[in-house]
């Protein structure tokens, strides 16, 4: 793996994928919406009771499925049978993505480390080995970063993290992670910090000192781009209708007079849902 973050620095990080609210988060038809774009993809993995990566963001299910239980103490194939927000749509499996996406588009893949995650990040490794694409890790949690370096070395990598405050977790654990106090563990290549945490002089000095790369998550408003523009070096967003208002915006932190194409309309047909993309929303 080379080290490369060229990606990140150039066009927008679609968060779990290109998704509204007719197409769902971290679904195929989100993905597929983000790779006509030329978006990169931001994705969240966890394991089934039975040790299978998924693709789903929440520790339960509850929000999108209605399924009450964690993610991690459901066996795949009960959730397999599950779907997203009304939708024909299952919850993808790390590998049925990378397969998915072949390379079309680089990846951002967020390791969840949560209770029944153990082995999280070789059977994440293991997936992502061989993978031809574009690809970098990231975590709220530094020792998970460590581990992955031990698998590989070279891998790029990002520590995830925020001010917290509207996080519910221990108190010990919003500690460890919030404003990246453990950072010195994970020696991470860039920093992921959420844009309403900022300003914040320690990921100034990571900025400004150690040269570090911030990303600014997650964007979805014009005053958030504004904030993005002053603090940070990529964005990661959300919200399809979000992208078609603020183009110009979007195109003015990347330092592009146009960089979206006059692309039709995606419905999605082949992945089973029609999707609410509105018209000339393709990026270049």
């Amino acid at each position: 793996m080379i080290k490369n973050n060229d990606w990140m620095l150039k066009k927008p990080i679609a968060h779990r994928g290109l998704h509204d609210d007719a197409v769902p988060e971290n679904s195929m038809p989100a993905y597929e919406a983000a790779i006509a774009a030329g978006l990169p993809i931001e994705i969240d993995v966890q394991l089934t009771k039975d040790k299978v990566p998924v693709l789903y963001h929440d520790d339960f299910l509850l929000r999108l499925t209605g399924h009450k239980k964690r993610v991690t103490r459901t066996k795949f194939e009960a959730l397999r049978k599950l779907r997203l927000s009304g939708t024909e749509q299952g919850i993808p499996t790390l590998e049925e993505f990378l397969e998915f996406v072949a390379g079309r588009v680089p990846i951002l893949v967020e390791i969840k480390k949560n209770k029944g995650s153990r082995g999280i990040e070789r059977i994440s490794m293991d997936a992502l080995k061989g993978y031809g694409g574009e690809f970098a890790i990231q975590s709220f949690h530094p020792i998970a970063i460590r581990k992955v370096r031990k698998l590989d070395p070279e891998m790029y990598c990002g520590l995830l993290s925020s001010k917290m405050t509207d996080m519910k977790l221990l108190y010990i654990k919003k500690a460890a992670v919030k404003n990246a106090r453990l950072f010195f563990m994970a020696k991470p290549d860039f920093v992921s910090f959420e844009i309403n945490s900022f300003p914040n002089d320690r990921i100034k000095r990571f900025r400004e000192e150690l040269k570090l790369p911030i990303l600014g998550w997650t964007i979805r408003s014009k005053e958030d781009i504004d904030r993005a523009r002053e603090y940070c070096d990529g964005i990661i967003f959300e919200n399809i209708e979000n992208l078609k208002a603020h183009l110009k915006s979007i195109g003015e932190f990347f330092g592009a007079d146009k960089w979206f194409s006059e692309g039709p309309d995606q419905d999605n047909d082949a992945a089973g849902t029609k999707s609410a993309i509105p018209p000339n929303a393709g990026l270049l």
